[in-house]
Order: structure tokens, then C-alpha cells, then sequence
């Protein structure tokens, strides 16, 4: 498999193709031009061409670079491969794989949106994702900036599992400038996923691809800031049409254009509106028969009472923030959560009265906040600091 993978010209869905007339790699690496190139529909110079590049390739070395950087390959078939992804329309033959991805499905959650987010975008991904993580919910999205990198980082903030799909190879990490959050994500026990080999770079064309595995790895697909023509609703798209999963929406301002995919995906119904976890849980709970359906059969070997009910989420945990990321803040931000560390949770009107600031200017103290993971927001809209008393 390995040897296609890496020839010029055979992506997945030509892999896909060969996997349907031939039935095995080692079968289509052994087949005659005339019949390769009548698979992949292609001409059989070019089919000729393909399979002299396959048999000489060195796919030990592919492995070494896979290796060292402390990845893993999972193919199609295997007992280690993703059980969720095995009924997909088009499930990506070889996984390259950086962290914790097992076959077993688990409770897990894409939030995906904006690369261009606004403030709210980013700081409600980051609110979801944090909630959501607490409560034992993986969340998956694509590595990009904006929204995915905010869903990433919320989870790591909840000391939570969250899961990378990049549309590059490992060895070409994209965007760049978030290798070190794939770094943290690996380290906290979340995984880094492509179905591209080690050296390949991003390209506009493997994008959509990447987005069929987000959605494939989730039960539910939450949207966060989409225009009207966007990554984010294909792989919410992909998730209702092919897969017949959950799809749902946040809603942003009414004359937001970024929002504008959102609030017309809720508008056609095929997309539900949530405002925060507990909606998205009620949706993640309606989809525990598909993971029972992809559970191994020795997940069940377990007395009948013990199946009966699934067992309590957990109370959101915090997390101890980095004292960098403290020392860093703003004056009237580092003044809020002085506040915050006193009296542990403040609702707008009090914060109002205890710093005789306007409130925008308390808005803009606890955005930045929020953004930094620093505080939360309660069932009734109070600040909560992330951390007791003593700042």
C-alpha cells in the first residue's frame, strides 16, 4: 500500500479504486498495465509509468521517517484501525498517525469554522471545546487557524483529548506556526492524523479530503462561523449526507457574513442550532447506538448490568493556568482577575460596581480572559476564575 501511496498520480481515490477491481495493493501492484490503467481510468503509458515508480520505491524508508518521528501507520482492515471510519463511503486506506487513535469509537465532537474568526468565534469555540472536554468528549477539528486552533486549545485548557487532522503530511505540519500546539496536543494524550505521507505539503485540493475524516471520526459536527461558501459546512455537509450524523450550528450576529453559512444551514434544517455543551451533548447522547454499532465485539464482555446505563460524565475539571500566559495579560484584564481571585465568580453588574469601569471596557477585560483561558462562564453568565484565591 505504502509503495501506491507514494507514487505521483494515485491519491485516494485512485487507491480506492485499485482497493474495489483488485481487492489487495499486493494484487494491483501485480496486475498488467492494461488492466491498472482500466482501474484508475487511465491511459496505460501512464499506468506503466505509475507501476515502475511503485516498485521502486522504497517504502522502508517512508516507514523510517514515520518512525522516527514517533508515528504510526494504520491501515484499512486492521484491527488497529479506526472503527468509526470503517463504514464511511471512502475511508482513507493508510493513516498516518502521531499520539492515541484507537480502533474503539469514542465520544468525540467536531468544532470546526472560520480560519478569518471573529472574537466571538474564538471565544465561544473556545468555550464549547473547554466544556465539552471536561465532560470526557474528544474534540476533533483540522489544525488550521481561527476557530480549529481555539477548539484544539480549549480542550487542552480542560486538560481534555483532542485530535488533529491535518491535510499535509507529518513532516510538513500546517499552518506552521502551530507546531508547537500539535506538539501539546500529542503530549496531553491527543493524536495527530493525516492520510498523506511524511513529505507532503498542503494543497488546496487535499483539504476536502482532510475534511471527510473530521467528520468521520465525530458523532456530531458543530459549526462555528461559516460564510455561505466554506471548509467548515463541507465537512458538517459530509457528516449529515454520507455519513447520517448530527450536524449543528452556533449562531453569530444577524449581519455577520461570517456567520452567514451557519444561519442558512439552520435555516434549510439540516443543521441544528445550539448555544453552548449541553445542547451538543443531547446530540452527542442521541448517537450512542453508532458507537455501540462500531464497539469490538470484546468491549461487550461485560456483565449485562454494567451495560445497562453509560456511565456519569464528569464534573468540568480547571486547569492550572500557565504563569506566563498571567504575566502577559493587559492592565484591566490582570485587574479583572484580581477581582475574580477574590471573591471566585462575578456576574457583569458586579464587576461594574466593584471597578467603576464602563462596560465595554469590562467586556474587552474579560474577552481577553477568556480567550487566554483564564476564566469561564457559568450557567447564569457570572465570571468564574479558573483558579482560587491568591493571584
Amino acid at each position: 500500500m505504502l509503495r501506491l501511496v507514494l507514487v505521483d498520480g494515485i491519491g485516494a481515490a485512485r487507491l480506492q479504486m485499485l482497493r474495489e477491481r483488485f481487492g489487495s495493493a499486493r494484487a494491483a501492484l501485480a496486475a498488467r498495465p492494461v488492466e491498472f490503467a482500466a482501474a484508475i481510468r487511465t491511459r496505460e503509458a501512464d499506468a506503466q509509468r505509475m507501476l515502475s515508480e511503485a516498485h521502486a520505491a522504497d517504502p522502508t524508508a517512508e516507514l523510517d521517517r514515520v518512525r522516527a518521528a514517533g508515528a504510526v501507520v494504520l491501515a484499512a482492515g486492521e484491527p488497529s484501525y479506526p472503527s468509526l471510519l470503517v463504514p464511511t463511503p471512502d475511508p482513507p486506506a493508510l493513516l498516518f498517525v502521531r499520539g492515541e487513535l484507537g480502533p474503539v469509537p469514542e465520544p468525540a465532537v467536531a468544532i470546526v469554522g472560520s480560519r478569518r474568526a471573529s472574537a466571538y468565534g474564538m471565544v465561544e469555540a473556545g468555550r464549547i471545546a473547554e466544556s465539552l472536554a471536561s465532560r470526557g468528549v474528544t474534540v476533533i477539528s483540522g489544525g488550521a487557524r481561527g476557530i480549529d486552533a481555539e477548539a484544539h486549545r480549549g480542550a487542552l485548557r480542560a486538560g481534555g483529548r483532542t485530535v488533529a487532522v491535518l491535510a499535509s503530511g507529518l513532516g510538513q505540519p500546517y499552518p506552521p506556526e502551530h507546531a508547537p500546539l500539535f506538539e501539546q496536543i500529542v503530549s496531553q494524550g491527543g493524536a495527530i492524523v493525516t492520510e498523506q505521507p511524511y513529505g507532503v505539503r498542503p494543497r488546496a485540493d487535499l483539504f476536502p479530503r482532510r475534511n471527510r475524516i473530521v467528520a468521520g471520526l465525530s458523532l456530531v459536527v458543530v459549526v462555528i462561523e461559516a460564510a455561505s461558501r466554506s471548509g467548515a459546512l463541507l465537512t458538517a455537509r459530509i457528516a449529515v449526507d454520507d455519513l447520517s450524523r448530527d450536524a449543528a450550528c452556533l449562531p453569530g450576529r444577524v449581519d455577520s457574513a461570517v456567520s452567514a453559512g451557519c444561519h442558512r444551514a439552520i435555516r434549510e434544517g439540516w443543521a441544528q442550532l445550539v448555544t453552548g455543551a449541553d445542547d451538543i451533548m443531547q446530540l452527542v447522547d442521541e448517537a450512542r447506538p453508532l458507537v455501540a454499532a462500531a464497539m469490538p465485539r470484546e468491549a461487550f464482555e461485560q456483565p449485562a448490568d454494567a451495560r445497562a446505563a453509560p456511565a456519569p460524565l464528569p464534573e468540568p475539571r480547571a486547569q492550572e493556568p500557565d504563569r506566563a500566559t498571567v504575566r502577559s495579560l493587559g492592565p484591566d484584564a490582570a485587574e479583572i482577575l484580581s477581582v475574580l481571585g477574590s471573591t471566585g465568580a462575578a456576574g457583569l453588574d458586579e464587576l461594574e460596581r466593584t471597578t467603576a469601569w464602563m462596560v465595554p471596557r469590562i467586556a474587552m477585560a474579560t474577552l481577553e480572559l477568556e480567550v487566554k483561558g483564564l476564566v469561564r462562564r457559568d450557567a447564569g453568565g457570572a465570571y468564574v476564575a479558573l483558579r482560587g484565591r491568591g493571584w
